[in-house]
């Protein structure tokens, strides 16, 4: 039986509507909910298959995190494919995720920049390939959602700052004996958006905040689930 999936859509922006709705709409694989939590709802271009919901009131410099927490407590499907915002997609990027989706393993794709280069993920292999979990990227990604309710979401405290929060998930996700896989053949292309005005990098947060897990000084599992 192939197994179910959402799409989950969060953004601060406008302007990528139209397009993401046109892209998800070529997909292969179909038979989908697309859920959508946006800073401005009104902007949102609706279709039948989206349901769109206001993100959280925001608490921290960032409402990321918490904007994708609302959105996983509103899913009830085997997996949730993560679709960021202002990206173009394979036709069947989905049917490629899902044929690589398993209950114990992270797969994200090997995404291109505006310029046409790839990130350093990228070994030029053009295959799913095992990755190591702080490669998983959720701008386009398919995760197991018992294994994201188990870890109890995004750990809203990296709102205090920017980045590192899909590597808390998938790292501690590790430490419950997940796998990861990029899959290099599976290509979207990021299209060009503003960035986040926010410079505070959580690169050193992330550091101490694992440490502190594998201690046992913090619990794995969180509770925004």
């Amino acid at each position: 039986m192939q197994p179910s999936f959402t799409v989950l859509t969060v953004s601060r922006r406008t302007g990528w509507e139209r397009a993401a709705s046109e892209t998800l709409s070529r997909q292969t694989q179909q038979g989908f909910e697309w859920i959508v939590i946006a800073e401005s709802v009104t902007d949102v271009l609706l279709t039948d298959r989206q349901a769109v919901y206001q993100a959280p009131k925001p608490t921290r410099q960032s409402n990321l995190n918490a904007s994708l927490n609302a959105g996983l407590k509103r899913i009830d499907t085997d997996y949730v494919i993560f679709y960021q915002d202002f990206i173009d997609l394979p036709t069947d990027c989905f049917e490629k995720l899902l044929t690589l989706a398993a209950p114990d393993t992270f797969v994200t794709t090997a995404t291109v920049n505006p310029n046409g280069k790839h990130d350093g993920r990228y070994l030029g292999l053009d295959c799913p390939r095992p990755c190591k979990a702080e490669e998983w990227e959720a701008n386009v990604a398919i995760a197991p959602m018992a294994v994201i309710r188990e870890l109890g979401g995004f750990d809203e405290e990296y709102d205090n700052g920017w980045s590192w929060d899909n590597v808390n998930l998938a790292e501690r996700a590790e430490m419950l004996d997940c796998k990861f896989i990029i899959d290099e053949s599976n290509c979207p292309r990021l299209l060009p958006h503003d960035k986040s005005p926010i410079k505070e990098l959580n690169g050193e947060f992330h550091a101490q905040r694992m440490r502190e897990i594998r201690a046992g000084e913090r619990p794995l599992r969180l509770t925004y689930l």
